[in-house]
């Protein structure tokens, strides 16, 4: 990066421009005088590369900086765990829901709800794993934990792929196996997601704003906030660009069978940690921090006894009110204060991902009911990863910067309300989606399973090709929702706490599944029109809630670097 400086810096200096301004100060001021009045900008320091003046900051278009090049590693290596995530975890659905033989592939046979279950269990617990994990992560390193979590990962994908091996899959290993490859990936996935997101971010480690000049002669700031929003859209977009790979699985499952499925992940995830070694020495690994939760919770509960006043918990008010000494400081409170403010904004999210989260169990069971041409029901989730894919560099490239340059605000709590508001009209199209399949013959409010579709395997006629919409309004919500609350957490956290915060966004996907076991009952037909309907209802209150309650947080300005 320093190298691109400097030869932008001779580019500079070769310029007419600056020839220009190696004149006297009065042919200077006269050369830059419209180009000033037009930036609102009035200082003549040396350019590009400089740090900004307060004038300048408030006045100068903001920019995504240049992005070094370890950024981008971190974000395939990421992206490649996300793409055996997903890739082992999308045919678990049918493998424990189907029994072999039918027209959807199977193998266990187990049933709709059990396999629903199993599933969830992965997802909370993976999701659950974070919170121990961040602290593990803030206090042993962050680039440690994430390799022994990749480790951990890889052998639970060894696990599934040994024991869905035919001979011994028919020795009574599948159910054993199953279960003993969640646990090994619910840990290593979660600890690496986990440590993973904060360790990209800190990659880019320029924390100041700093002037650069364009090609076409204008002059910007380089903002922070904006290259850390551009580094995690990047990140998501790579990651649904290795679920979409990991979406085409089901044709390996259905035509191979799903022990050669569940070989493309295992290999993959022992080949990443290959880089993640390799690495070491080019990556920016933070050193790591004392345990801070004994503080954290000291701190909260001197706050709770002041009565719910975390000012309370400050050194200077305990010694004056109590005469009690605290081993920490005015500023860590204030740390903790603000980290705390910012998880407020996120307990409506168990709701988001309540609904968000039907795509990886009960939609891959929806689209089983309905006519899909050839195509695995479990590939449906394909569409998503392709709006991603699309969306995401029009959002980036498109309308953040057409924002940006006519002073547009769109703060996170915007951003993320807008992401609750499409999910929820997402749920009401599945609900009204499952109207209609149960409204078609020949089985109709019980596909798959009627004496008139000749088979228990014969579905309802109504294309699989009426789920797109619902998985197009689902991930454009999730572009808004999820990269934001990711940059929201890691710019208001302090460096001690930014895998805990992190570990709390997750923790929450986890209780979004909790919420999920609740809804068990309604899980099966002839019920789902009232499940996903209650559930848009659900998300459809926690978006107003959302708006009315955090908006004014878009007119702070709060970040920890």
């Amino acid at each position: 990066m320093m190298a691109e400086k400097e030869s932008e810096i001779q580019d500079a200096t070769a310029s007419p421009s600056y020839v220009k301004q190696s004149g006297s100060l009065e042919k200077q001021v006269q050369d830059n005088q419209s180009t000033e009045c037009r930036l609102g900008a009035t200082s003549t320091l040396p350019d590009d590369g400089r740090v900004a003046t307060d004038e300048e900051i408030d006045n100068l278009l903001h920019v995504v900086d240049d992005i070094p090049f370890r950024t981008w590693i971190a974000c395939i290596l990421a992206s490649c765990e996300r793409f055996v995530w997903y890739a082992a975890t999308t045919p678990l659905q049918n493998y424990i829901q189907h029994a072999a033989g039918g027209e959807i592939p199977g193998t266990l046979g187990l049933g709709q709800s059990t396999a629903s279950n199993i599933v969830n269990a992965l997802m909370i617990s993976s999701y659950m794993t974070s919170i121990p994990a961040a602290i593990v992560a803030d206090g042993y390193g962050r680039y440690r934990t994430m390799f022994w979590a990749a480790v951990i990962e890889a052998i639970g994908t060894s696990i599934l792929l040994v024991t869905s091996i035919p001979g011994v899959l028919h020795a009574g290993a599948g159910l054993p196996g199953v279960i003993v490859a969640c646990v090994f990936l619910s840990v290593g996935s979660g600890a690496f997601k986990t440590t993973a997101v904060p360790f990209i971010a800190d990659q880019y480690d320029e924390t100041e704003f700093r002037v650069k000049v364009l090609k076409s002669g204008e002059r910007v700031v380089t903002s922070r906030e904006l290259t850390i929003t551009y580094i995690y859209n990047a990140y998501y977009w790579g990651e649904s660009v290795g679920a979409l790979f990991a979406d085409s699985n089901p044709l390996v499952e259905r035509y191979a069978g799903f022990w050669i499925a569940y070989l493309i992940p295992c290999c993959l995830m022992w080949l990443t940690l290959m880089p993640i070694l390799l690495g070491k020495s080019k990556f920016v690994r933070t050193a790591p921090n004392s345990n801070v939760m004994p503080q954290v919770g000291a701190v909260l509960w001197r706050g709770v006894n002041g009565g719910f006043n975390m000012d309370a918990a400050k050194p200077a008010v305990q010694r004056a009110k109590y005469d009690r000494v605290v081993p920490w400081s005015e500023a860590f409170t204030e740390e903790v204060k603000i980290s705390l403010q910012s998880c407020r904004v996120l307990f409506l999210c168990p709701v988001f991902w309540l609904c968000f989260n039907q795509m990886f169990n009960n939609l891959i069971s929806q689209a089983g009911q309905m006519v899909t041409y050839g195509i695995p029901n479990d590939m449906m989730k394909a569409t998503g990863c392709i709006t991603i894919i699309v969306v995401t560099p029009i959002v980036q490239k498109g309308l953040y910067p057409f924002l940006t340059r006519h002073r547009i605000q769109f703060g996170p709590i915007a951003r993320i309300t807008l992401g609750f508001g499409m999910v929820t009209v997402a749920t009401i199209y599945t609900a009204i989606l499952q109207h209609l399949i149960y409204t078609t013959g020949p089985c109709y409010d019980h596909p798959l399973t009627c004496p008139a579709g000749g088979n228990n395997n014969t579905p309802n006629h109504i294309s699989v090709f009426l789920q797109i919409p619902n998985y197009f309004l689902a991930e454009v919500g999730m572009i808004f929702f999820c990269t934001t609350g990711t940059e929201f957490l890691y710019n208001r956290a302090p460096d001690s706490m930014k895998s805990l915060l992190q570990g709390v966004w997750f923790a929450l996907a986890g209780i979004g599944g909790c919420l999920a076991l609740a809804f068990n009952g309604l899980a099966s037909d002839p019920r789902l029109v009232t499940m996903y309907s209650i559930q848009a209802g659900l998300l459809g209150a926690s978006t107003v809630l959302m708006w009315l309650m955090f908006r004014h947080l878009d007119k702070e300005k709060t970040t920890m670097l």
